[in-house]
């Protein structure tokens, strides 16, 4: 094993990779309790690291910034301030950085570590249908990776999680008191994603959000505030569901999760701070497939999904619908369909 005292671990976006990378944190800590780590990500999404006791520093740079942004970062860190370097992004100002700040062949002597983003066959699959990656592994999988020359076959968990404090928690638990939803199965909603091309329609949303609710489950809405499939749901529903997009920060948000019992979402960030919570997820996944490493993972949750030609299209949402029916994937998807895998779950 190589001898590691002080980790750097980057990640700057996006919300649903910094969640899965968290299983990277814990497992370095488990097994070099002395080391300490420090994580580089973005202002945007720092704050669903926060209280992570397994980060002994937690920094973030502007992304608006650009260069100028790098450039204070390595101005306030010299070269040898970390025997490792992990670069769990990938990206062009990940790349930049380690390249301006450590140098062309920082690599040499393992100095640092670089996620293997499975491009090439992520391409070959869009572009050509070809599937090399049927038994690839998960996004969490592929992190964990990056210490793998350090622990060797040592046992890795991957299981995810955050850590709400006390402040988030008194919040959580006062909507769910102020809303009288204590005792009951709660269902969380997330219809919105970070392209829309990824969203099952908002009208089928609507229709489980009625039936749930006939049904005797309570739901809420989650998301970020500028989607607007939240506030379409909430305004024309008969049963106005709880709305609560764009009203909570993210370690609110997985505070409030504790209190759910199933959580039904586009390929988004909700599915994966459900699971860090422990919640059981329902996945919707319509122009991405579970081969790009972000399905589901806990025993109760599901990917619900439909085989098409086309599938997968894009890996993230991106993009036109090339299919005579447009967003067939996720039209396809009918809501007596979810319903009916949500009330197996909740009936467990």
């Amino acid at each position: 094993m190589i001898p590691v005292k002080r980790v750097l671990i980057i990640r700057f976006s996006s919300l649903g990779d910094i969640i899965l990378l968290t299983p990277l944190f814990r497992e370095i800590r488990r097994y070099f309790p002395e080391v300490r780590l420090d994580f580089l990500t973005s202002t945007t999404f720092a704050g669903v690291c926060a209280n992570n006791p397994h980060i002994h520093r937690l920094m973030a740079i502007d992304r608006r910034q650009g260069v100028q942004a790098l450039n204070r970062f390595i101005g306030e860190h010299p070269r040898d301030t970390y025997d490792l370097v992990i670069d769990a992004h990938r990206s062009l100002r990940s790349r930049l950085l380690i390249l301006k700040w450590l140098g062309l062949f920082s690599g040499l002597g393992r100095k640092t570590a670089s996620i293997d983003k499975r491009s090439f066959k992520r391409n070959l699959l869009l572009l050509t249908g070809i599937n090399c990656l049927r038994e690839g592994i998960s996004q969490r999988e592929a992190y964990l990776n990056l210490i793998k020359h350090l622990t060797g076959s040592a046992p890795l968990n991957m299981s995810t999680e955050l850590f709400p404090g006390s402040r988030e928690k008194q919040k959580a638990a006062g909507i769910i008191r102020a809303h009288q939803l204590e005792g009951k199965k709660v269902v969380a909603l997330g219809p919105g994603a970070s392209f829309p091309g990824k969203c099952w329609p908002k009208e089928s949303f609507l229709e489980l959000s009625e039936a749930l609710q006939k049904q005797g489950y309570p739901v809420i809405l989650l998301g970020a505030g500028h989607e607007t499939e939240p506030g379409w749901i909430d305004e024309n529903s008969r049963k106005n569901p709880l709305n609560l997009a764009g009203m909570l920060s993210f370690l609110e948000t997985a505070a409030l999760l504790e209190h759910c019992h199933l959580v039904v979402s586009n390929d988004s960030a909700v599915v994966h701070f459900a699971e860090a919570m422990q919640v059981p997820a329902l996945a919707i996944f319509g122009p991405t497939v579970r081969e790009f490493g972000y399905a589901p993972f806990l025993d109760r949750s599901r990917i619900m999904e439909i085989e098409l030609k086309c599938r997968p299209c894009s890996r993230n949402g991106k993009g036109d619908c090339k299919n005579r029916i447009q967003r067939q994937c996720l039209r396809d998807i009918k809501a007596e369909t979810v319903l009916n895998a949500s009330l197996q779950i909740l009936q467990q």
